[in-house]
């Protein structure tokens, strides 16, 4: 398929996706909004580095939306555990609004990331917020069990027939309403889980003035 093609096809999927999905659309385009609009009114100088990781987990968790309704259930998963782990230094930073706790600078200056750091973020989290910490772990594994690496569940997504004739193959999974739904369910419970972790976390290391009515729409 040519790149103008496919994306043409792709925006198909995007616009009939309402009536296709219904409520659970709405659901993930609700939670999506509160997200983007509806969460923080402000944040200290302080939180700037909140809002690099919040921001990235807002992005990607979009993607992973977009992603599973142009049919890339694959790729939708590979955006939420990006998301699920830019959450996690979202929560980091609000405790810890420094450059140096995120990566070390070269002497070229040039910003390195370690395992190290990325340790010492995770044994924070676990310490502090054990609850929030092993809901991420768990949401973090579940997409590392296939869809990190490649393997033949994943692969057998666009696949099609096999006969001695003909063998088919389509740039776009196997089109499965469950799958879809799932990554739309998903993104929702990605967006409401971190909302209240940073709520929370808020709290102990107040960085941000929060919407009045936030937990109302979250119960919503």
């Amino acid at each position: 398929m040519k790149l103008v093609e496919i994306s043409t096809s792709e925006n198909e999927f995007i616009t009939e996706a309402p009536q296709e999905y219904g409520k659970y659309f709405d659901h993930a385009q609700f939670a999506i909004d509160l997200m983007a609009d509806g969460f923080i009114k402000s944040t200290s100088y302080e939180g700037a580095f909140f809002l690099m990781f919040f921001a990235a987990a807002q992005k990607h968790i979009i993607l992973g939306a977009l992603s599973g309704l142009r049919l890339h259930h694959v790729q939708a998963n590979f955006n939420f555990r990006y998301a699920s782990e830019a959450g996690a230094w979202a929560l980091y930073a609000l405790a810890h609004p420094n450059q140096e706790n995120f990566a070390f600078l070269e002497e070229d200056g040039a910003l390195e990331p370690t395992k190290e750091l990325k340790s010492q973020m995770y044994k924070w989290l676990d310490e502090k917020y054990p609850a929030g910490s092993a809901s991420l772990k768990r949401y973090k594994d579940s997409t590392n069990k296939l869809s990190s690496h490649a393997n033949i569940v994943d692969a057998h997504r666009n696949f099609g027939e096999m006969t001695r004739e003909r063998i088919s193959i389509s740039f776009f999974d196997k089109p499965e309403e469950h799958h879809v739904k799932t990554d739309l369910w998903a993104a929702a419970n990605l967006v409401m889980g971190l909302l209240s972790l940073f709520d929370r976390a808020n709290k102990d290391y107040p960085q941000l003035v929060i919407r009045d009515d936030f937990l109302a729409d979250i119960k919503n």
